[in-house]
């Protein structure tokens, strides 16, 4: 028979064990990217952009935007998520002084991202596929992937908490709400980098750009489906010093605004059926 001294051994063992369950409990991290639930999953991507440009007294003002069902298969494996991704169906345009400009796109539809996604949205690009020069000085697409999906934080974070790094990311939670049975977990983050490259003009003149990109956004989240849709807003102001081969400073402004919207009535990997040999975006 188990003396007192046993059985209060035996309940403190108990009873710690208990605690570092509940401590291991406290720490799962349930806001992740899992291939389950991106195995086939449909997304509507609406962008619209507003550029204006001034050198001297010369004034450039120009719209584009896009709208395109992006199809996105993830598949586990040791580096991360395996992500094959490609538009089903796609507008693009763009609006400046000359006109509008809308071209033919069918050349890509169909054609695969393959990248690895990490659990808190990480992508490496692997493939992408071409994109015509025709189609590419409308809309950057061969770039579509690289920051598709929101990043998130390494951490589960309460609402009301944030987290932020040393590259001028914060990302904070906010207070959830009920979308019909689903309860789901809203995310806002903010970032600002700075950045300066040198980029070719003509074969003999390359000038330096100085670059601020400031970002926000709205995630939602179900712990059921993972991602349920996001909103991003970039501004990017650019600016070209006159020096060099560049007479006049240049500079330019350019707003975006992103929403992305996940769709569970779509047969996200049956392909729209063509209609008059092109796919229809509503």
């Amino acid at each position: 028979m188990m003396g007192r001294g046993g059985d209060l051994a035996r309940a403190t063992g108990l009873a710690t064990v208990a605690l570092a369950a509940l401590g291991a409990r406290s720490q799962v991290i349930e806001t992740r990217y899992r291939a389950r639930d991106l195995g086939c999953a449909s997304f509507f991507e609406s962008v619209r952009s507003r550029i204006r440009g001034e050198s001297g007294t010369a004034l450039v003002e120009d719209k584009a935007g896009r709208d395109g069902f992006l199809v996105v298969k993830g598949t586990e494996t040791t580096q991360g998520i395996s992500v094959e991704a490609w538009y089903d169906s796609l507008v693009v345009w763009r609006v400046t002084n000359t006109g509008r400009e809308s071209p033919d796109v069918e050349a890509v539809l169909g054609g695969r991202y393959r990248g690895i996604l990490t659990p808190t949205g990480q992508y490496r690009e692997v493939a992408v596929p071409f994109v015509p020069n025709d189609i590419a000085e409308v809309a950057d697409l061969a770039s579509q992937m690289a920051e598709f999906f929101p990043v998130i934080p390494p951490m589960e974070l309460l609402p009301g908490r944030d987290w932020s790094d040393s590259a001028g990311s914060k990302i904070r939670r906010l207070s959830d709400r009920r979308d019909g049975r689903e309860m789901v977990r809203r995310y806002e983050w903010d970032r600002t980098k700075r950045i300066g490259d040198t980029t070719a003009v003509t074969d003999s003149l390359s000038v330096m750009v100085d670059q601020v990109v400031r970002e926000k956004g709205e995630l939602r989240w179900s712990e059921r489906f993972g991602p349920l849709g996001w909103t991003r807003r970039l501004a990017i102001n650019a600016r070209i010093p006159a020096r060099g081969g560049v007479k006049r400073a240049v500079t330019s402004v350019v707003e975006q605004d992103i929403i992305v919207n996940r769709l569970f009535d779509r047969a996200a990997c049956q392909p729209t059926p063509p209609v008059g040999g092109k796919r229809l975006v509503p």
